[in-house]
């Protein structure tokens, strides 16, 4: 009897252990990244997406290698970079070779970057062909296909949007009028009221070529796009894949 508790209790004893051992495992690590190094320059440009200020800088890092970086200027001011204004403008503070440390948490992405694992080629399409100009990144535009909008209707909307060029009229707002059928708050330019979603295509997409202006057209190539949504004139990206996007 007493050598069975002893088993018993070595058993129960070994357990534990392996239980230990496989919660410690299966803990998430939490990982903070800090980029460090030394201001080469910064300057201010305005995001092409939210028409914001913000303040671009080149840093050297202690590993030898040069970043280009973008940041509110909010965030550039705590970081002692830039002092934000009462009439909102930014002036820069940064002086070269001022050490610095930015949580790359911070750091302000190209939306229109692919993310890791795209693959669908439609998808990737309609993001390449609209984002540059419409800020329509590549989760967006599966978020959008998954709640119920057809790829087609996806590029409509932003052929519409991108001929109306009148702010807070994107795709995602004309395709939510379209769900809902009330264009109210959607007035053409000169005035027109819109009733429904066939009056709006012929209305702004009928003087187009209608072969230009269709998700055909985008994934032939014969439509005049954007642009590719890779090259970012803001210099954003921070070469780590870290930051925080401008979806819209």
């Amino acid at each position: 009897m007493l050598r069975y508790k002893s088993l018993l209790a070595l058993f129960l004893a070994t357990a534990m252990m392996i239980v230990q051992v496989a919660s410690a495992s299966a803990a998430p690590m939490t990982q903070s990244s800090t980029l460090t190094g030394t201001v080469q320059s910064c300057s201010t440009s305005t995001d092409t997406y939210t028409g914001a200020i913000i303040v671009v800088c080149t840093i050297a890092p202690t590993d030898g290698s040069t970043q280009t970086v973008s940041l509110s200027a909010a965030d550039a001011q705590t970081l002692g970079l830039a002092t934000v204004n009462s009439d909102g403008s930014v002036t820069i503070t940064a002086t070269a070779g001022q050490a610095v440390a930015i949580d790359t948490s911070l750091l302000l992405s190209n939306p229109c970057t692919l993310p890791t694992g795209a693959n669908q080629p439609v998808g990737v399409a309609l993001t390449n062909f609209f984002c540059k100009n419409l800020g329509l990144d590549y989760n967006t535009v599966q978020t959008l296909h998954q709640g119920g909008f057809g790829y087609g209707e996806i590029a409509q909307a932003c052929f519409t949007a991108q001929v109306l060029g009148l702010p807070g009229q994107d795709c995602q707002t004309i395709l939510q009028d379209k769900q809902s059928g009330d264009f109210s708050n959607l007035t053409l330019p000169g005035g027109a009221a819109v009733s429904n979603w066939g009056q709006l295509r012929k209305d702004v997409l009928g003087h187009e070529a209608q072969n230009m202006s269709n998700l055909g057209a985008i994934m032939s190539g014969r439509a005049a796009g954007t642009g590719s949504g890779h090259g970012h004139g803001n210099g954003y990206g921070n070469g780590n894949g870290n930051g925080h996007g401008h979806g819209h």
